[in-house]
């Protein structure tokens, strides 16, 4: 009999894409008979993934973009709960996402369903109250970052699985547009596009000033329209690891961060929110940095110019990347566990394929 099972991912964003999509090839390696629906976004429907609905139309970040977009997401996650339970899957992953997954995992968990979580919530960087709301959401966490694990301790159960961004592999193959190239990542959200790509248009501006013969390239998630990429002579490239022969970068925060320290590429961190957004996280918060390889290093490894995102200041610090080096030592990124992240994952996941299921924790656990 072939091994299979049922399964359910739900994820919004494009990084939660493509780790579903990864989670998904290695779990059939093990069950080639396994049936897998979701949200969906490209990389999850390209490995065979059943979308009810695509990623693309359900990300939001920020808390007043969220607000924005409450009942949209409110309406999916009624959508998703009864097309769920109706599939009677044996476990459900959410990845990311948390103003939808965890209100749906919430929901779900009270009507038995299994619920594991990917991508622990930021308690670590702002509003750590939100760790008493887990335990009553999912059955376990898993963890991208080793120090997550005991933020989450005595809530729910929660592991360190690795992070898969800290072993990208590079594409030699992309193309080296000028001299010295220049990577530009708006990141992979529409609202992210918008508030960045005007300001990563004005340092391109000036960075040929200073280097007459250099050129761009741009990654371009699969959940951004290429045709929003105007205004720019740039070579356009499907992932981060495209960059990989780039001189320096300028990336908005998230986890193309951690691609480009695996590439051993320098960059310079930016990012934008709302203004009330930024205005209530500052006051939450609870971490002095937010590029990852920083947070991970407890330490300014790579700069960081957050919300007055001014090009001629952005310019400045890029073009005295170029020659610079490595930034985030090779021993941070080992910390991460890379290469076996998704591995580690698909482990957990399996465990909930068929019988025996893993204890669940008691539904009252605060």
């Amino acid at each position: 009999m072939t091994a299979g099972g049922r399964l359910w991912i739900v994820a919004a964003e494009a990084s939660g894409d493509r780790l579903g999509a990864e989670l998904v090839i290695s779990l059939r390696r093990r069950r080639p008979g396994l049936v897998v629906e979701g949200l969906a976004g490209p990389a999850m429907r390209s490995v065979g993934v059943r979308a009810l609905a695509r990623a693309e139309d359900a990300t939001a970040i920020g808390l007043v973009e969220v607000v924005g977009s409450l009942p949209r997401l409110i309406a999916l996650g009624l959508r998703l709960e009864a097309a769920i339970v109706a599939s009677r899957p044996d476990v459900v992953v959410t990845i990311d996402s948390p103003e939808l997954c965890l209100r749906l995992a919430a929901r779900l968990r009270r009507r038995g369903v299994a619920v594991v979580h990917w991508v622990a919530p930021q308690v670590w960087a702002w509003r750590p109250d939100r760790v008493r709301h887990l335990g009553r959401a999912v059955d376990t966490v898993m963890c991208l970052l080793p120090f997550e694990p005991r933020w989450l301790d005595g809530h729910v159960r929660a592991v360190f699985v690795g992070h898969p961004a800290a072993a990208v592999v590079p594409d030699r193959s992309a193309p080296r547009p000028g001299t010295p190239t220049f990577a530009l990542c708006p990141g992979s959200r529409a609202s992210e596009l918008a508030r960045h790509w005007p300001v990563l248009r004005a340092v391109a501006q000036r960075l040929r000033g200073r280097f007459p013969r250099c050129g761009f390239v741009v990654p371009v998630a699969p959940t951004i329209d290429a045709r929003a990429l105007g205004g720019l002579d740039a070579e356009l490239v499907a992932s981060v690891s495209g960059v990989a022969q780039a001189d320096a970068a300028v990336v908005a925060s998230g986890t193309a961060t951690l691609e480009l320290a695996a590439l051993g590429v320098p960059m310079v961190v930016i990012y934008q929110v709302h203004p009330l957004t930024w205005a209530i996280v500052r006051r939450w918060a609870q971490i002095a940095h937010v590029a990852l390889p920083n947070v991970i290093a407890g330490a300014p490894l790579v700069p960081e110019i957050l919300q007055d995102l001014d090009p001629d200041r952005i310019a400045g610090v890029a073009a005295g990347l170029v020659g610079s080096g490595v930034q985030v030592p090779a021993s941070v990124l080992d910390t991460l566990q890379g290469a076996r992240a998704i591995e580690h994952a698909a482990d957990e996941v399996e465990a909930w394929l068929g019988e025996p299921a893993p204890p669940r924790a008691p539904e009252g656990l605060p």
